[in-house]
């Protein structure tokens, strides 16, 4: 079994990719924020928040805040898709922000035990 860590280190050097496949193959600014969303949506529901569940008390409130997060990033990720619009393309490395943010606080936690 991978801890929560790994799979937090995983998602990063995904996005870490993306970062650098955009870069060299020039990607405009919205498909690069599309495609961490994609990412990070799959890396949470597949990997992270299987993770997360059934610790502790206030590591279901964390998890709480990060499957709120993640469902708005798939709005947000939607929402792009069909209008194209660079604010919307914009609240998502925000939202990538809050996501380390809350997961960082988690493997503390976890630290902690």
């Amino acid at each position: 079994m991978t801890t929560l860590q790994q799979e937090l280190d995983r998602w990063e050097a995904a996005l870490a990719g993306i970062a650098e496949t955009s870069t060299s193959d020039d990607w405009r600014t919205e498909e690069r924020h599309l495609a961490e969303a994609r990412q990070t949506i799959v890396a949470y529901h597949g990997r992270i928040l299987p993770a997360m569940t059934g610790r502790e008390a206030y590591d279901g409130i964390l998890t709480e805040e990060v499957i709120r997060l993640v469902d708005g990033l798939e709005e947000l990720r939607d929402d792009l898709l069909r209008t194209a619009r660079a604010a919307d393309a914009q609240q998502i490395p925000e939202t990538l922000a809050a996501l380390r943010a809350l997961t960082r606080l988690a493997v503390r936690f976890d630290d902690l035990r």
